[in-house]
């Protein structure tokens, strides 16, 4: 059975810097080597923690000395071109907009040079921009608001996975296009604040944009399994979610993925966990590739 596979986010970059190992291979939750199992296969990797340069200049030699099996991509059309030629999708993004000043103008050469196409607007602490789900809580700021427009105007995706409630509210009201939540599952079923209430995946749904399953057992279940993660993606199913749920990992952003899973070579056993609920295999490919990728082609 081929699986395929399109991630929303991982903090890889961060672990190699700090941890060692280099994308190809690595001890940590992925690498370049196990996602290359899936085909199609594409990965957004995060800058998160800081050191921008450095990360995006490791991704960038990564891709430099593998032109053959890997691809830099800015959007949808260029993923599905890369699937064409079966090379690795790679996509970067920034996790918190305070690693580039908060600044549009140091985003858009991040854009032009990096490809990042996806943008945090801030982690777990407030910033210029807007409040954070895990800090104030305050709403969009006005320069908030110009950077929502501008950057969407870049053709980067905002991302509202970190956001407070408020902030997620101003920039549904402020983007012109879709937005998303890369990594966030569902606050019924976890009641913790980095997931989203039934009424913002509601609204994501509505406006075109879409959330990304998370593995972090904390955003799931106590001692969470693979059965946990499976509930989460059904109750956004339950919701309308069949063409705006897709993957979300956080791979190397978290402790451990859920049990019975040790890192991205596993993503086989979600697949096939959704499969035995007796839901088309059509259906499972769409969660796991095609609606990130449609939701790019809207999006960017």
């Amino acid at each position: 059975m081929s699986v395929p596979i399109f991630d929303a986010h991982c903090d890889t970059l961060t672990s190699i810097l700090e941890k060692g190992g280099t994308l190809w291979d690595n001890p940590h939750q992925l690498d370049l080597m196990r996602l290359g199992a899936y085909s199609p296969a594409a990965q957004v990797f995060a800058v998160w923690g800081g050191r921008y340069e450095e990360k995006a200049a490791l991704l960038r030699r990564t891709l430099e000395a593998a032109p053959d099996r890997l691809a830099l991509c800015r959007g949808a059309g260029e993923i599905r071109e890369a699937a064409k030629r079966q090379k690795i999708a790679v996509l970067l993004s920034v996790e918190g907009m305070e690693q580039l000043d908060c600044s549009i103008e140091r985003l858009r050469p991040a854009r032009e040079r990096d490809g990042v196409c996806m943008v945090n607007l801030c982690w777990n602490s407030d910033n210029e921009l807007c409040g954070a789900a895990l800090g104030g809580g305050g709403g969009l700021s006005g320069k908030g608001r110009a950077f929502v427009r501008e950057a969407q105007e870049l053709g980067v995706v905002i991302d509202l996975s970190h956001a407070s409630d408020a902030a997620f509210m101003d920039v549904l009201e402020t983007a012109q296009k879709p937005v998303i939540a890369s990594h966030s599952n569902a606050r019924a079923l976890c009641p913790w604040l980095r997931n989203l209430t039934d009424g913002q995946f509601l609204a994501l749904v509505s406006r075109g944009g879409g959330a990304g399953l998370n593995l972090c057992p904390d955003f799931l279940a106590p001692e969470a399994g693979i059965e946990d993660a499976v509930r989460h993606a059904e109750h956004f199913l339950s919701l309308g979610g069949g063409k705006a749920l897709f993957l979300g990992c956080d791979l190397d952003g978290i402790p451990a993925p859920p049990r019975g899973m040790a890192g991205v070579q596993d993503m086989g056993l979600l697949y096939e966990a959704l499969l035995r609920r007796n839901y088309p295999e059509s259906l499972v490919r769409d969660i796991f590739y095609n609606n990130l990728l449609e939701i790019l082609e809207r999006a960017i």
